[in-house]
């Protein structure tokens, strides 16, 4: 059963989204990061995004519920991870009153990203390079 209905978008992935769901089901609590790009704040200059996202600390919005993602602003995309964990490769974003869980590709490489950077393989610590 679904916690959070949705429909896929382009990086839908459910391996991801299984792994959010098991977050929000266990009641652990978790943390809501907005991405800083310019796809999500279009008219703000590049320069006060990186500002912003070396200060993303102050950005972490507690998720005690999953009701509570339906309160993200509309049309912005965040990471979501367990609020003890300092890496993700969950996004989430509400659209049109719908949480939508996704993986984050890089628009030039198409690579996997994760919150730090790339991901990684947990059981080899390399750069997964999605071959």
């Amino acid at each position: 059963m679904n916690t959070i209905p949705g429909q896929p978008l382009a990086y839908y992935d459910p391996e991801v989204t299984q792994r959010a769901q098991g977050w929000l089901s266990s009641g652990k609590p978790l943390v809501w990061i907005p991405i800083l790009n310019q796809e999500n704040f279009p008219d703000t200059p590049p320069e006060i995004l990186h500002w912003l996202d070396s200060r993303q600390a102050a950005l972490h919005v507690p998720i005690g519920d999953p009701a509570d993602l339906l309160l993200m602003p509309e049309g912005v995309t965040g990471w979501l991870m367990p609020a003890d964990e300092a890496d993700t490769d969950v996004a989430c974003g509400v659209w049109n009153g719908e949480v939508y869980i996704l993986g984050v590709r890089d628009e030039r490489t198409g690579k996997p990203q994760t919150l730090l950077g790339e991901r990684f393989d947990v059981a080899t610590g390399q750069v997964d390079d999605g071959q």
